[in-house]
Protein backbone atom coordinates (compact mmCIF):
# COMPACT_ATOMS: atom_id res chain seq x y z
CA UNK A 1 0.00 0.00 0.00
CA UNK A 2 1.33 3.62 -1.06
CA UNK A 3 0.54 6.96 0.65
CA UNK A 4 -1.75 9.10 -1.39
CA UNK A 5 -0.08 12.88 -1.57
CA UNK A 6 -4.13 13.77 -0.84
CA UNK A 7 -3.82 11.82 3.08
CA UNK A 8 -3.16 12.92 6.04
CA UNK A 9 -0.84 9.82 6.37
CA UNK A 10 1.22 11.10 3.26
CA UNK A 11 1.17 14.66 5.45
CA UNK A 12 2.67 12.92 8.99
CA UNK A 13 5.17 10.84 6.94
CA UNK A 14 6.46 13.81 5.46
CA UNK A 15 6.67 15.67 8.96
CA UNK A 16 8.62 12.51 10.43
CA UNK A 17 11.02 12.78 7.80
CA UNK A 18 11.67 16.56 8.36
CA UNK A 19 11.22 16.42 12.06
CA UNK A 20 14.29 14.01 12.44
CA UNK A 21 16.51 17.43 11.70
CA UNK A 22 14.82 18.66 14.60
CA UNK A 23 15.09 15.85 16.56
CA UNK A 24 18.79 15.72 16.03
CA UNK A 25 19.87 19.72 17.16
CA UNK A 26 16.79 19.66 19.77
CA UNK A 27 16.62 16.07 22.15
CA UNK A 28 20.39 15.95 23.13
CA UNK A 29 20.22 20.19 24.48
CA UNK A 30 19.57 18.91 27.96
CA UNK A 31 22.95 17.08 27.93
CA UNK A 32 25.19 19.85 27.07
CA UNK A 33 26.43 20.51 30.85
CA UNK A 34 27.18 16.67 31.36
CA UNK A 35 28.99 16.33 27.75
CA UNK A 36 31.43 19.28 29.20
CA UNK A 37 31.92 17.06 32.81
CA UNK A 38 31.93 13.61 30.82
CA UNK A 39 34.65 14.61 28.11
CA UNK A 40 36.34 17.47 30.47
CA UNK A 41 35.37 19.94 27.45
CA UNK A 42 34.59 23.52 27.30
CA UNK A 43 30.86 24.83 26.41
CA UNK A 44 32.76 26.68 23.12
CA UNK A 45 33.96 22.77 22.40
CA UNK A 46 30.84 21.07 23.33
CA UNK A 47 28.27 23.80 21.01
CA UNK A 48 30.77 22.82 18.42
CA UNK A 49 28.86 19.53 18.20
CA UNK A 50 25.86 21.38 17.24
CA UNK A 51 27.85 24.47 14.83
CA UNK A 52 29.41 21.79 13.01
CA UNK A 53 26.44 19.69 12.72
CA UNK A 54 24.58 22.72 11.62
CA UNK A 55 27.26 24.57 9.13
CA UNK A 56 27.20 21.20 7.34
CA UNK A 57 23.91 20.53 7.13
CA UNK A 58 23.41 24.64 5.59
CA UNK A 59 26.75 23.65 2.90
CA UNK A 60 25.28 19.84 2.12
CA UNK A 61 22.36 21.29 0.83
CA UNK A 62 23.74 22.42 -2.01
CA UNK A 63 24.59 19.26 -3.06
CA UNK A 64 21.96 17.18 -2.40
CA UNK A 65 19.57 19.73 -4.10
CA UNK A 66 20.64 18.46 -7.24
CA UNK A 67 20.94 15.15 -6.29
CA UNK A 68 17.45 15.03 -5.85
CA UNK A 69 16.81 16.58 -9.26
CA UNK A 70 19.28 14.41 -11.00
CA UNK A 71 18.32 10.72 -9.41
CA UNK A 72 14.90 11.79 -7.88
CA UNK A 73 13.32 12.17 -4.32
CA UNK A 74 13.37 8.88 -2.72
CA UNK A 75 16.84 7.13 -3.46
CA UNK A 76 18.58 10.44 -2.08
CA UNK A 77 16.58 10.06 0.58
CA UNK A 78 16.71 6.50 1.56
CA UNK A 79 20.26 6.84 1.47
CA UNK A 80 21.07 9.58 3.80
CA UNK A 81 18.31 8.26 6.53
CA UNK A 82 20.45 5.44 6.06
CA UNK A 83 23.71 7.31 7.05
CA UNK A 84 22.26 9.08 9.55
CA UNK A 85 21.14 6.03 11.65
CA UNK A 86 24.57 4.31 11.17
CA UNK A 87 26.34 7.76 12.51
CA UNK A 88 23.66 8.09 15.26
CA UNK A 89 24.46 4.46 16.90
CA UNK A 90 28.73 5.37 16.48
CA UNK A 91 27.98 8.75 18.17
CA UNK A 92 27.98 5.86 21.22
CA UNK A 93 31.34 4.74 21.00
CA UNK A 94 32.40 8.39 21.33
CA UNK A 95 35.96 8.40 23.43
CA UNK A 96 36.23 12.29 23.59
CA UNK A 97 34.40 15.29 22.17
CA UNK A 98 36.36 15.06 18.91
CA UNK A 99 35.08 11.93 18.14
CA UNK A 100 31.35 13.20 19.16
CA UNK A 101 32.34 15.93 16.76
CA UNK A 102 32.79 13.79 13.92
CA UNK A 103 29.60 11.62 14.33
CA UNK A 104 27.82 14.35 13.88
CA UNK A 105 29.43 15.97 11.26
CA UNK A 106 28.30 11.95 9.59
CA UNK A 107 24.83 12.71 11.17
CA UNK A 108 24.15 16.25 9.27
CA UNK A 109 25.45 14.76 5.99
CA UNK A 110 23.18 12.08 5.84
CA UNK A 111 19.85 13.91 7.72
CA UNK A 112 19.88 16.25 5.27
CA UNK A 113 18.46 14.80 3.14
CA UNK A 114 15.06 14.92 5.77
CA UNK A 115 15.37 18.27 5.47
CA UNK A 116 15.58 18.80 1.59
CA UNK A 117 13.82 16.34 0.01
CA UNK A 118 10.26 16.57 1.81
CA UNK A 119 10.20 20.39 0.44
CA UNK A 120 11.39 19.44 -2.70
CA UNK A 121 8.22 16.25 -3.00
CA UNK A 122 5.88 19.18 -1.45
CA UNK A 123 7.00 21.68 -4.50
CA UNK A 124 6.72 18.85 -6.80
CA UNK A 125 2.90 17.87 -5.67
CA UNK A 126 1.51 20.77 -4.99
CA UNK A 127 0.91 24.40 -6.38
CA UNK A 128 2.14 27.65 -4.20
CA UNK A 129 -0.69 28.37 -2.26
CA UNK A 130 -1.87 24.65 -1.69
CA UNK A 131 2.28 24.09 -0.98
CA UNK A 132 2.00 27.02 1.76
CA UNK A 133 -0.95 24.84 3.42
CA UNK A 134 0.63 21.83 3.32
CA UNK A 135 3.73 23.12 4.80
CA UNK A 136 2.39 24.64 7.27
CA UNK A 137 0.26 21.96 8.62
CA UNK A 138 3.29 19.64 8.32
CA UNK A 139 4.71 22.54 10.50
CA UNK A 140 1.96 22.00 13.24
CA UNK A 141 2.71 17.78 13.19
CA UNK A 142 6.64 18.75 12.84
CA UNK A 143 6.44 21.12 15.81
CA UNK A 144 5.47 18.27 18.26
CA UNK A 145 9.22 16.93 17.56
CA UNK A 146 11.07 19.93 19.18
CA UNK A 147 8.20 20.50 21.96
CA UNK A 148 9.01 16.80 22.99
CA UNK A 149 12.40 16.27 22.05
CA UNK A 150 13.71 18.17 25.27
CA UNK A 151 11.53 16.66 27.81
CA UNK A 152 12.24 13.39 26.44
CA UNK A 153 16.28 14.07 26.37
CA UNK A 154 16.58 14.79 29.41
CA UNK A 155 14.96 12.28 30.83
CA UNK A 156 16.65 9.73 28.80
CA UNK A 157 19.76 11.25 30.00
CA UNK A 158 18.70 11.78 33.58
CA UNK A 159 17.79 7.71 33.29
CA UNK A 160 19.59 6.09 30.47
CA UNK A 161 22.87 8.50 30.13
CA UNK A 162 23.76 10.87 27.50
CA UNK A 163 24.05 7.80 24.77
CA UNK A 164 20.53 6.59 25.18
CA UNK A 165 19.57 9.90 23.22
CA UNK A 166 21.63 8.67 20.35
CA UNK A 167 19.96 4.93 20.25
CA UNK A 168 16.82 6.88 20.28
CA UNK A 169 17.46 9.21 17.20
CA UNK A 170 18.85 6.03 15.17
CA UNK A 171 16.02 4.12 15.30
CA UNK A 172 13.77 6.95 14.81
CA UNK A 173 16.21 7.71 11.49
CA UNK A 174 15.64 3.38 10.83
CA UNK A 175 11.54 3.86 11.10
CA UNK A 176 11.31 6.78 8.71
CA UNK A 177 13.77 4.81 6.49
CA UNK A 178 11.81 1.77 6.34
CA UNK A 179 8.15 4.13 5.39
CA UNK A 180 10.32 5.77 2.58
CA UNK A 181 11.25 2.35 0.88
CA UNK A 182 7.82 0.42 1.38
CA UNK A 183 5.34 3.54 1.26
CA UNK A 184 6.40 6.41 -0.34
CA UNK A 185 6.06 6.73 -4.49
CA UNK A 186 8.39 9.08 -6.69
CA UNK A 187 7.59 12.40 -6.26
CA UNK A 188 9.89 13.78 -9.33
CA UNK A 189 9.38 12.10 -12.49
CA UNK A 190 10.96 14.27 -15.00
CA UNK A 191 14.92 13.96 -14.21
CA UNK A 192 16.97 16.50 -15.00
CA UNK A 193 20.53 14.50 -16.60
CA UNK A 194 22.06 17.65 -16.56
CA UNK A 195 21.36 18.22 -13.43
CA UNK A 196 24.27 17.05 -11.65
CA UNK A 197 27.28 19.17 -14.48
CA UNK A 198 29.18 21.66 -12.30
CA UNK A 199 28.56 24.40 -15.21
CA UNK A 200 24.71 23.61 -14.81
CA UNK A 201 24.62 23.81 -11.25
CA UNK A 202 26.28 27.27 -11.19
CA UNK A 203 23.64 28.38 -13.82
CA UNK A 204 20.95 27.40 -11.68
CA UNK A 205 22.19 28.97 -8.50
CA UNK A 206 23.09 31.95 -9.99
CA UNK A 207 19.64 32.39 -11.49
CA UNK A 208 18.35 32.02 -8.07
CA UNK A 209 20.08 33.98 -6.38
CA UNK A 210 20.16 36.62 -8.84
CA UNK A 211 15.90 36.16 -8.73
CA UNK A 212 14.80 39.07 -6.36
CA UNK A 213 11.44 37.46 -5.27
CA UNK A 214 13.37 34.24 -4.30
CA UNK A 215 15.11 35.93 -2.56
CA UNK A 216 13.16 38.36 -0.78
CA UNK A 217 11.01 34.89 0.64
CA UNK A 218 14.58 33.12 1.12
CA UNK A 219 16.66 35.37 3.15
CA UNK A 220 13.57 37.12 5.49
CA UNK A 221 12.38 33.32 6.01
CA UNK A 222 16.51 32.38 6.89
CA UNK A 223 16.94 35.30 9.11
CA UNK A 224 13.75 34.16 11.10
CA UNK A 225 14.92 31.06 11.69
CA UNK A 226 18.15 31.96 12.94
CA UNK A 227 16.29 34.04 15.77
CA UNK A 228 15.21 30.56 16.48
CA UNK A 229 18.25 28.91 16.68
CA UNK A 230 19.94 31.68 18.47
CA UNK A 231 17.49 30.60 21.23
CA UNK A 232 17.83 26.72 20.51
CA UNK A 233 21.76 27.25 21.12
CA UNK A 234 21.65 29.88 23.78
CA UNK A 235 18.88 28.60 25.19
CA UNK A 236 20.57 25.43 27.47
CA UNK A 237 23.30 27.98 29.05
CA UNK A 238 20.86 30.84 30.06
CA UNK A 239 17.68 27.91 31.20
CA UNK A 240 19.83 26.15 33.19
CA UNK A 241 23.10 28.01 34.05
CA UNK A 242 21.73 31.58 34.47
CA UNK A 243 18.00 30.91 35.44
CA UNK A 244 18.85 27.89 37.31
CA UNK A 245 16.41 25.62 35.32
CA UNK A 246 16.86 22.03 36.41
CA UNK A 247 18.19 19.86 33.52
CA UNK A 248 15.36 17.81 33.52
CA UNK A 249 12.79 20.23 33.39
CA UNK A 250 14.47 22.16 30.67
CA UNK A 251 12.42 21.06 27.70
CA UNK A 252 9.32 22.42 29.19
CA UNK A 253 10.27 25.84 28.75
CA UNK A 254 11.98 24.77 25.28
CA UNK A 255 7.94 23.45 24.51
CA UNK A 256 6.58 26.85 25.51
CA UNK A 257 8.42 28.38 22.14
CA UNK A 258 7.75 25.51 20.19
CA UNK A 259 3.94 25.76 21.26
CA UNK A 260 3.54 29.47 19.90
CA UNK A 261 5.65 27.89 16.72
CA UNK A 262 2.64 25.26 16.54
CA UNK A 263 -0.16 28.18 17.48
CA UNK A 264 1.51 30.27 14.02
CA UNK A 265 1.10 27.65 11.88
CA UNK A 266 -2.30 26.73 12.63
CA UNK A 267 -2.97 30.67 12.17
CA UNK A 268 -1.31 30.75 8.93
CA UNK A 269 -3.59 28.36 6.40
CA UNK A 270 -6.42 30.54 7.38
CA UNK A 271 -4.88 33.84 6.78
CA UNK A 272 -3.09 32.93 3.93
CA UNK A 273 -6.37 31.94 2.28
CA UNK A 274 -8.34 34.94 3.20
CA UNK A 275 -5.79 37.59 2.00
CA UNK A 276 -2.75 35.43 0.47
CA UNK A 277 0.15 35.01 1.28
CA UNK A 278 2.23 37.80 1.34
CA UNK A 279 -0.34 39.31 4.30
CA UNK A 280 0.42 36.42 6.28
CA UNK A 281 4.14 37.07 5.85
CA UNK A 282 3.59 41.06 6.85
CA UNK A 283 2.14 40.10 9.75
CA UNK A 284 4.18 37.10 11.13
CA UNK A 285 7.68 39.25 10.63
CA UNK A 286 6.09 42.26 12.55
CA UNK A 287 5.16 39.27 15.43
CA UNK A 288 8.64 37.96 15.11
CA UNK A 289 10.25 41.90 15.52
CA UNK A 290 8.33 42.63 18.04
CA UNK A 291 8.65 39.79 20.38
CA UNK A 292 12.69 40.08 19.53
CA UNK A 293 12.19 43.60 20.74
CA UNK A 294 10.31 43.04 23.92
CA UNK A 295 12.89 40.42 25.04
CA UNK A 296 15.68 42.62 24.43
CA UNK A 297 14.30 45.66 26.15
CA UNK A 298 13.27 43.66 29.28
CA UNK A 299 17.50 42.69 29.31
CA UNK A 300 18.63 45.51 28.96
CA UNK A 301 16.30 47.56 32.24
CA UNK A 302 17.58 43.91 34.05
CA UNK A 303 14.91 41.92 34.10
CA UNK A 304 16.11 38.36 35.11
CA UNK A 305 13.49 36.32 35.16
CA UNK A 306 12.88 33.41 33.06
CA UNK A 307 9.53 34.76 32.21
CA UNK A 308 11.27 38.14 30.49
CA UNK A 309 13.17 34.76 28.33
CA UNK A 310 10.30 32.68 27.16
CA UNK A 311 7.00 35.29 27.13
CA UNK A 312 8.95 37.16 24.54
CA UNK A 313 9.75 34.03 22.19
CA UNK A 314 6.62 32.25 22.53
CA UNK A 315 5.65 35.68 20.80
CA UNK A 316 8.27 35.56 18.32
CA UNK A 317 7.66 31.98 17.62
CA UNK A 318 4.19 32.70 16.56
CA UNK A 319 5.23 35.24 14.12
CA UNK A 320 8.18 32.06 12.96
CA UNK A 321 5.09 29.77 12.18
CA UNK A 322 3.94 32.05 10.39
CA UNK A 323 6.77 33.34 8.48
CA UNK A 324 8.38 29.95 7.86
CA UNK A 325 5.91 27.84 5.87
CA UNK A 326 4.70 30.52 3.45
CA UNK A 327 7.98 32.03 2.50
CA UNK A 328 9.36 28.53 2.06
CA UNK A 329 6.29 28.49 -0.30
CA UNK A 330 6.84 31.62 -1.81
CA UNK A 331 10.59 30.93 -2.79
CA UNK A 332 10.07 27.43 -4.06
CA UNK A 333 6.44 29.06 -6.06
CA UNK A 334 8.24 29.95 -9.34
CA UNK A 335 11.00 27.03 -9.89
CA UNK A 336 9.02 23.87 -10.20
CA UNK A 337 11.65 22.51 -12.96
CA UNK A 338 14.57 22.62 -10.09
CA UNK A 339 12.40 22.46 -6.94
CA UNK A 340 15.34 20.29 -5.42
CA UNK A 341 17.79 23.77 -6.02
CA UNK A 342 15.61 26.36 -4.96
CA UNK A 343 14.84 24.24 -1.32
CA UNK A 344 18.16 23.48 -1.07
CA UNK A 345 19.59 27.27 -1.72
CA UNK A 346 16.65 28.15 1.00
CA UNK A 347 17.34 25.44 3.22
CA UNK A 348 21.77 26.90 3.16
CA UNK A 349 20.19 30.32 3.84
CA UNK A 350 18.56 29.39 6.38
CA UNK A 351 21.00 27.14 7.97
CA UNK A 352 23.46 29.48 7.57
CA UNK A 353 22.31 31.95 9.34
CA UNK A 354 21.47 29.84 12.19
CA UNK A 355 25.17 27.97 12.40
CA UNK A 356 26.79 31.38 12.44
CA UNK A 357 24.77 32.79 15.16
CA UNK A 358 24.85 29.45 17.34
CA UNK A 359 29.01 29.53 17.46
CA UNK A 360 29.15 33.33 17.92
CA UNK A 361 26.54 33.14 20.93
CA UNK A 362 28.75 30.01 22.70
CA UNK A 363 32.08 32.42 22.09
CA UNK A 364 30.02 35.44 23.38
CA UNK A 365 28.13 34.10 26.36
CA UNK A 366 29.24 36.11 29.35
CA UNK A 367 27.24 34.49 32.25
CA UNK A 368 24.27 36.86 31.12
CA UNK A 369 21.16 36.15 28.76
CA UNK A 370 22.17 39.03 26.75
CA UNK A 371 24.01 37.77 23.66
CA UNK A 372 21.22 35.53 23.01
CA UNK A 373 18.45 38.03 23.22
CA UNK A 374 20.40 40.83 21.44
CA UNK A 375 20.91 38.23 18.42
CA UNK A 376 17.11 37.15 18.67
CA UNK A 377 16.08 40.47 18.48
CA UNK A 378 18.35 41.16 15.86
CA UNK A 379 17.08 38.62 13.62
CA UNK A 380 13.06 38.86 13.96
CA UNK A 381 13.92 42.73 13.05
CA UNK A 382 16.19 41.78 10.02
CA UNK A 383 13.87 39.65 8.57
CA UNK A 384 10.93 42.38 8.92
CA UNK A 385 13.22 45.09 7.28
CA UNK A 386 14.14 42.81 4.24
CA UNK A 387 10.80 41.58 3.42
CA UNK A 388 9.10 45.06 3.84
CA UNK A 389 12.38 45.94 1.43
CA UNK A 390 12.14 43.04 -0.89
CA UNK A 391 8.60 41.30 -1.45
CA UNK A 392 6.40 44.29 -0.46
CA UNK A 393 8.80 47.24 -1.92
CA UNK A 394 8.72 45.31 -5.17
CA UNK A 395 4.76 44.09 -5.46
CA UNK A 396 4.63 48.22 -4.63
CA UNK A 397 6.70 49.22 -7.84
CA UNK A 398 4.71 46.45 -10.11
CA UNK A 399 2.01 48.30 -12.04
Amino acid sequence: MRLSPESISFTVFLSAAVAIGPLSTDMYLPTFPLLAAVFGASVAEVQLTLSIFTFTIAGCQLIYGPLTDRFGRKPILISGLLAFVAASFACLFAGNIDDLILYRFIQALGVCAAIVVPRAMVRDLYQRDLAAKQLSRMGTIMGFAPAIAPVLGGYLAAFYGWQSVFVFLGCAGFLVALAVIFLIDESHMSKDKNALRPGHIFKNYQSLAKNPEFMGFAVSGGLCFGGLFAFISGSPLVLIEVFGVAADHFGYFFGMGVLGFMAGTLIGPALTARQGLIHSLKIGTRISAAGGSLMLVAALIEINHVAAVMGPMIVFSVGLGLVLPQSQAGAMAPFPEKAGLASALMGFLMMGFAAILGYVIALLYDGTQLPMVFAIALMGTLSFIVFQITVVGRQKQIP
